[in-house]
């Protein structure tokens, strides 16, 4: 006698499954070939299945959690807040990464409610002595061991606040305050942003524009929408990706006349106003199979134009914003911040206004500086389009 089938035919031949309250369908059943359609669809169905059941949250009593059981409901509400759009990929893979190399170093059969000060310290310390990574052979920088000290202490107080941890322990106050060397501002001099500029393809000179001109990462420019940008006036407005905070920048002659001729400004308010080839954002955060994966197209040419120039030094396309930012430090300190999109601290913001006006000011002098020029006597002199101011 065979097998009872799991699906079932719907009037419009498809193969179907009633799944928690909700029919799902699984693929069309072909009448030449009725039960190798069947076993394709009953393959898609069991793949949904255990898909369903992976993501799952784990149910077991607190009495009887584990380190290791811990870190995966942390992480499972980290999903989900992904999923939402509440934090990126990128930062998703960052709270991954910690919890799981949190939870390597202690026992993860360890019961979750022998989880004390001690176990806490012997981890701090083993994290500041920067252990080699799996991933990279090297010393971790103390700034990933801040980072993930920041995360096991986020995710201790969030196992706390949802009643799974009874007490917070004594040392985590200051759990992930360490001192750390000053940062490095890796900057291009101008000399070598003309070398860059003149080797660059039109596209990514015009990247590279936006990179000195608005202080533009490689997400900014990813998620530039058309909306945001007026070529008559010659402005960008719009809330920065990494911070969300208001910006506006007036833009150079060049950077206008490059975005009429590269960018999509036909398209609707809401479209990127740049796409790869393939018809894709320059700059992609994904998974699949649980995997990590991040495309940068912007990346990807800015390192080829620095391989082809010979310019390299532990800088990337990030470096031209660093670059434009320490030129308008030096022309007026006051505006460095809104230049960079970072937000007021403190009352401030609640009660005065930027002075925009001042800031095109300082782009215009930026301008004068390290943007492309039509004089032949200029150190960033550009052959192909000029403009008359």
């Amino acid at each position: 006698m065979p097998a009872k089938r799991i699906l079932t035919k719907s009037t419009d031949m498809r193969w179907r499954k009633q799944i928690d309250g909700k029919m799902r369908y699984f693929g069309s059943v072909n009448p030449k070939s009725v039960n190798r359609s069947y076993k394709d669809a009953e393959l898609r169905y069991l793949n949904f299945v255990e898909e369903i059941q992976t993501k799952q949250p784990i149910e077991i009593k607190v009495a009887k959690l584990t380190v290791e059981d811990f870190g995966e409901k942390y992480l499972q509400s980290c999903f989900t807040r992904y999923e939402r759009g509440d934090i990126s990929a990128t930062w998703f893979e960052k709270i991954r990464i910690s919890v799981c190399h949190f939870v390597d170093y202690l026992q993860t059969d360890l019961p979750l409610t022998k989880l004390n000060e001690m176990h806490l310290d012997d981890y701090r310390n083993y994290t500041l002595s920067l252990p080699i990574s799996a991933a990279t052979d090297k010393s971790i920088s103390p700034w990933t061991a801040k980072s993930r000290l920041d995360i096991v202490k986020l995710m201790i107080k969030w196992g706390y606040q949802m009643a799974l941890i009874e007490n917070l322990p004594r040392n985590l106050g200051q759990y992930s305050r360490i001192t750390i060397p000053e940062p490095i501002v890796n900057r291009f001099s101008r000399e070598e942003i003309h070398t860059l500029y003149l080797a660059a393809s039109e596209r990514t000179k015009m990247f590279m524009l936006l990179g000195l001109n608005c202080g533009m990462g490689q997400a900014d420019i990813s998620d530039l929408r058309v909306g945001e940008v007026s070529i008559e006036p010659g402005r960008i407005v719009r809330k920065r990706t990494k911070t969300g905070v208001h910006c506006e920048f007036k833009l150079w002659p060049m950077a206008v006349e490059m975005l009429k001729l590269h960018g999509n400004l036909d398209s609707k308010p809401n479209d990127r106003v740049f796409l790869s080839k393939s018809g894709h954002p320059l700059v992609r955060e994904y998974f699949v199979d649980d995997k990590f994966k991040r495309t940068d197209a912007i990346r990807s040419a800015f390192f080829r134009l620095m391989k082809k120039t010979k310019i390299s030094n532990h800088r990337g396309f990030y470096s031209l914003r660093k670059t434009a930012a320490s030129e308008i430090e030096v022309i007026d300190p006051a505006v460095t911040e809104m230049f960079l999109g970072h937000s007021e601290k403190g009352l401030k913001r609640h009660y005065a206004e930027r002075d925009w006006e001042r800031l095109d000011e300082v782009i215009m002098k930026l301008y004068r500086l390290v943007g492309p020029k039509c004089s032949k006597n200029s150190a960033l002199s550009e052959t192909t389009t000029c403009s008359k101011n």
